[in-house]
């Protein structure tokens, strides 16, 4: 069998799902143990701005390629992604590892959340992977909406049984009284409770706001307390300080009101003025 034919096989063979959804493995790997963290476009980005943060910072290897009929753009259209070089893609999730920290990490990024009638089959599929690949523990980590301001910078935990909630307290985390998860984020921690998965769900408070750094910052803090994760936030800090200058400028440009900048005439109609 020619190494083109074997690779096809190997993609082919490698999960028993369905057609419409498939899994490309770019390197094989056994972590038992490890630790899986999912983090998808959702609530103020928080799950994937928190995962994509660590993946570059931890050097993080990538090893596999999730890809489906299901990923499709907000509206419902499918389509490429374009990035800033010109270059396209079909929209994907990509599994990375990092094999420095003890657990092991299994990450899980993405551009696209499944639509509604395929997130049950995107999440089987990744369910299916990572319990192949030995992941022991599954965390996804999303957005908590909250109205006031003082919840900013809080954690809540959403858990599959009791046993987790002093681990979970311990940290710091708050324990969500009633709501929803929903997406992938929601689906997958059903789903793993169905199997009987040790799984849980960190939700950084947001107001809503695209991409809310802070939360994302708050999770990722946790995150490095609970697994021991060596990862520094001194960027993550800069960003979040140039935006909130750039919020406040805007802020104040607002409140101020329109401006007349000189040699612009202004015409009075009505009750008001026509530039």
């Amino acid at each position: 069998m020619s190494l083109q034919l074997h690779g096809l096989w190997r993609v082919r063979e490698a999960l028993t799902i369905p057609a419409t959804t498939r899994i490309v493995e770019l390197l094989s790997q056994r972590l038992p143990n490890s630790i899986f963290l999912q983090g998808l476009p959702g609530l103020g980005f928080v799950g994937k701005v928190t995962v994509d943060y660590l993946i570059e910072k931890l050097k993080a290897k990538k090893f596999a390629e999730l890809h489906s009929t299901h990923l499709t753009f907000p509206d419902g259209n499918v389509g490429i992604n374009i990035a800033l070089n010109g270059t396209f893609s079909l929209p994907k999730y990509e599994f990375y590892i990092h094999t420095e920290t003890s657990p092991n990490l299994v990450l899980l990024t993405g551009d696209a959340q499944p639509n509604v009638s395929g997130q049950y089959e995107v999440a089987d599929a990744v369910l299916d992977f990572v319990e192949k690949v030995g992941c022991g523990t599954i965390v996804c980590i999303g957005g908590y909406g909250v109205r006031v301001q003082r919840e900013i910078g809080t954690v809540y935990g959403v858990l599959s049984n009791h046993e987790s909630v002093d681990e979970l307290k311990k940290y710091g985390v708050q324990i969500a009284r009633g709501g929803a998860v929903t997406g992938a984020c929601g689906i997958i921690l059903g789903l793993a409770m169905q199997r009987k998965m040790r799984c849980f769900g960190l939700l950084g408070s947001t107001r809503g706001m695209y991409p809310d750094l802070e939360a994302a910052r708050a999770v990722i803090l946790l995150l490095k307390e609970m697994y021991g994760i060596p990862v520094e936030l001194t960027d993550l800090d800069s960003e979040i300080a140039d935006m909130k200058t750039k919020m406040e400028s805007l802020q104040r440009i607002q409140a101020e009101g329109p401006r007349e900048f000189p040699g612009e005439k202004k015409e009075r109609r009505g009750g008001g003025y026509i530039t």
